[in-house]
This record gives structure tokens, sequence and C-alpha cells, in this order.
């Protein structure tokens, strides 16, 4: 039988049985589906049963309907595994209920296939929207610089979790890693085959979506804001030499630190204290998830490290705008000012979130800001959101 499995929400886990021809979900009493929260509207959406699936429609709902991250402006047909999003708390999930409680595995395609692309998307993490293609039999992810996947996360472990291609896909198993596996929120035991938009997690803060099919990225591809042309990057080596100064590393790569040239060309470069990621910036980096905008972090690098500094200069050239998170902490910071100031004299948009009233230096005073509302941090993001966009424009 068709099913919604809450996956986020006010009840995890609940299933909705889809046995009509057509489904209403609200916040509403008379829905045929109740959902108590703030962010489903009376009347948030419709299933309308074609054939032997269901399709979904928008009923006017203020939040939106989002299906595996991208927003529903037109009826549209539901997949086998398809995640469902309304506003920012409830996830629901799309399939075949079998009788463990499990939706059931949906046919994937063969890796002979010339249509068939599996592959890992960050979604948490480092370098957040960066897609790893999965080409071998046996993959390995970890912070060694052997594994196929490399991830600069002290939560993660030299060699944390393994991929093994089957004729049914990839199924995963976890190398008794120190901070855990774990498989749409569960802890990872034994080895699983994974499903298209499986979320996996690697301790708490490094997170990946499995996805199998090159037409998944279609609409990231075609969205002019992920991929506009900025003018080409000059690499201005003296300059950056002079900001950070480093002996020789010839064994630092473009694998070592998971940024290949040119990989950040359509990013924001969010500028900030280490002491204010739980409180502004993981947040923040959530709601641009959201928005499907690309922002790159330091976060994952060990602060002032060879890794560090590689990769702090290659996004310093490519990022296209910078937003620089304004705090006591963020101002009493060298590396803060060097990068914020490269970016002005470069020419390079600079939006100051000013969180702490502090005195600004006459560099940042100049520039047009955006005060963060500590009430009501939503307003702030809006507010951010579209002053990004209108520098885009």
């Amino acid at each position: 039988m068709l099913s919604l499995i809450m996956r986020r929400g006010p009840t995890p886990g609940a299933v909705y049985n889809l046995e009509s021809d057509e489904i209403t979900i609200g916040r509403g009493s008379k829905n045929s589906i109740v959902i108590h929260d703030n962010e489903v509207s009376r009347d948030h959406c419709r299933l309308v049963r074609v054939i032997d699936e269901y399709e979904i429609q928008d009923l006017g709902a203020k939040t939106g309907i989002f299906v595996n991250g991208q927003r529903v402006v037109a009826p549209r047909l539901l997949q086998h595994g398809a995640l469902i999003e309304f506003g920012d708390n409830i996830t629901l999930e799309y399939g075949t209920l079998e009788a463990d409680g499990r939706l059931a595995p949906h046919e994937l395609p063969l890796a002979n296939d010339a249509h068939s692309h599996f592959s890992l998307m960050m979604v948490q993490g480092p370098i957040v929207g960066s897609i790893y293609p999965l080409t071998g039999s046996i993959i390995t992810i970890g912070r060694d610089l052997s594994c196929d996947i490399i991830i600069e996360d002290s939560e993660v472990s030299r060699f944390h979790t393994r991929l093994h291609f089957t004729e049914r896909g990839y199924r995963i198993e976890d190398l008794e890693s120190t901070n855990g596996t774990f498989l749409n929120g569960e802890p990872l035991h034994d080895m699983f085959f994974l499903q298209p938009h499986d979320v996996i997690r690697l301790g708490t803060m490094v997170q990946f979506e499995y996805v199998f099919r090159e037409e998944a990225f279609a609409a990231i591809e075609n969205d002019p804001l992920l991929n506009r042309q900025p003018a080409p990057a000059v690499y201005h080596e003296q300059t950056l030499t002079n900001m950070y100064t480093y002996s020789a590393r010839p064994t630092i790569t473009a694998r070592s630190i998971g940024l290949e040239p040119g990989a950040l060309r359509d990013h924001l470069l969010i500028v900030y204290a280490r002491e204010d990621w739980e409180t502004i910036i993981a947040p923040l980096m959530v709601r641009l998830q959201d928005t499907r905008l690309n922002a790159w972090v330091d976060q994952y690098l060990t602060l002032g490290s060879e890794y560090w500094q590689v990769a702090v200069e290659q996004a310093l050239d490519e990022c296209w705008l910078m937003v620089l998170v304004v705090t006591e902490d963020a101002l009493n910071s060298s590396h803060v000012k060097r990068m914020y100031r490269y970016f002005i004299n470069e020419n390079k948009p600079v939006v100051p979130l000013i969180c702490d009233q502090v005195p600004l230096p006459p560099e940042l005073s100049r520039l047009r800001s955006i005060a963060y509302d500590h009430e009501n941090p939503t307003r702030t993001f809006h507010k951010l959101i579209f002053e990004i966009m209108q520098r885009h424009q």
C-alpha cells in the first residue's frame, strides 16, 4: 500500500496510508491527514491518484511544498522514495509500506545503464552541495588521505564508512567508526542497501544524500543563481602569499581538501568567529541550503593548518560574495580581518550581518549592512537572502 511516513515533525515515524483517490493534507481538522504544526497551512496540499501513483498539488501553502529539495510550483507526480517538505519542520517520505513497517526498496538502474549515475551529495558538512560520483566497486569514506572520499572533519574517523557495489546498487557498512554512521537517523550496525534519497550521517555534522540519476541534478544545473557565470577569477599569487605566510606544501592537493579548482565560483563565503558557529552560523547555513544557495565555511578544517590555508585561499579567490558575521569575537580575529579586507580590496561584494553592538572599523561602516534580530532570526535570514539576490542581479 502506498503510504507517507513522517521522518521529521510532531510525530516522527507516523504512517499515513494512502487509500482514497484524493487526499488533502493540512492543519485544518477537515483534512484527510491532519498535521499540527504552525508551518503547515490550514489547507496545505492535495494528493490525487494518477493510475498507480499520486500527484501532489499545492493549495496555496504559505511555506510552500518541496519535493526532493525542489519547490512544487505545478502538479508533480511523486516517485517512490520522494521526500516531501513543508516549511522547516515537516518531512514526509512517499512509498510502498512493507510488512516490517519499512518502505519497500524500489528498482534501481544497473551500473551499465547509460543513464545511471550513482552519487553522494553533501547536504551538511565542509562543502555543502558537493557531488561525489560513485564509480568504484568498493568506496571508502573517511579522514585518511587514502580514502576514496576524504572528509576533513574532527568527528569523521580515518576510515569511517565503506560502500560496496552490487546489481541492486550500493550497500553501506560502518567501519567501527568512533562517532558512528547513521542511515536516515538510525545507527548503522549491519550492512544495508541504499535507496534514493537516503540520508547518510557521519557523526553529528556531516551528512550526504544518496542519489542515482543524472536527471536528479537537472533542476540544480538549470538554476541560474546556482550556475551564475562570474568574471574569470584571477589568481593573485603575490597578494595571497602576503596574507598567509606558509612553506611549500606539494602534498596538499584538491583531493586532500575536497576542492577542485573552480568548485567555489558559485558559492558565498561565510566569514565568522568559530565561537559563533552553533548560535548563528549553523542556523544560517540551514537557511541558505533551504534556499538552494551554495555557501562555503571553514568550520571543518583546523584553523591555521596548511589545509585550512590552501582552502581559504581558494575561497577568497573564487567565491563571488562574502557574508561577514559581525560579532565582538569576529572583529577581534586577525584572520577574519584579513579575509574581509582582501574581498574589499578586490572590489568583491561584502554583506556585513551585524550581530553585536560593537563599533565598526571604517572599511565596514561604509558598507550596506543587515542587523541581526535575535528575537526573530527568520526575519533576519529573509532580509539577508533578499540582499544576496539583489547583489546577484
